[in-house]
């Protein structure tokens, strides 16, 4: 059986990660398979590039690459061929809507990240967040994403946009909540277990 086109709190095999320019791996306190990993992501790498660079292997190595990306050390990164239209985008930001361009950027980025995200990156967490920080982000995301927050206003194209997003949020949010439902998932994506073990320094 073929391994997943999409790993989940990554994204494709072959999109890009990259690691955080400037990273200061000592005050992360990063762990000897950590700082393998990241040698091997370098700048910037494909996915399944590091996957098969790698000597720990798959499995491990994808939660190695969770846990980089819950400390903040490692990025998704999209690669443009020079000359590379992005036509999709640019009409959306051109598009005359009353939000602001950073607003609208924002919209979009995430709107097209959600099928890669996991439950908990789309709330802005690391991986095993408790439900309290899971409960407290969705409150924060709601106020900046809830299309009724823009009543009255012209959103066009964004309204389905922040819609489909919320939506997503909200579904996160009662997964991860949810102690039965929070277990059933992260038994189905392993790696966000192991990752949430990675991050987790231990006992003192």
């Amino acid at each position: 059986m073929s391994a997943p086109n999409t790993i989940v709190g990554l994204g494709a095999r072959t999109d890009h990660i990259a690691t955080v320019p400037n990273l200061d791996p000592a005050r992360l306190q990063l762990s000897s398979e950590e700082g393998t990993v990241l040698s091997l992501v370098g700048r910037v790498e494909r996915i399944d590039a590091v996957l098969a660079r790698s000597s720990l292997g798959e499995a491990r190595t994808i939660a190695v690459l969770l846990a980089l990306r819950a400390k903040g050390a490692i990025v998704p990164a999209r690669v443009v061929q020079r000359g590379q239209p992005a036509p999709v985008v640019d009409a959306a930001m051109a598009e005359e809507v009353d939000l602001e361009p950073e607003r609208k950027k924002e919209v979009i980025e995430l709107e097209r990240s959600l099928d890669s995200m996991d439950h908990f990156a789309v709330l802005g967490l690391k991986p095993g967040a408790p439900a309290a920080d899971v409960k407290q982000a969705y409150y924060n995301a709601s106020r900046r994403f809830h299309p009724d927050r823009y009543f009255g206003k012209n959103l066009g194209s964004f309204r389905a946009r922040m819609e489909r997003i919320f939506r997503r949020l909200t579904d996160a949010h009662n997964v991860l909540t949810q102690p039965e439902r929070r277990e059933a998932y992260l038994k189905a994506n392993p790696a966000l277990a192991l990752a949430a073990s990675a991050a987790t320094p231990p006992p003192v």
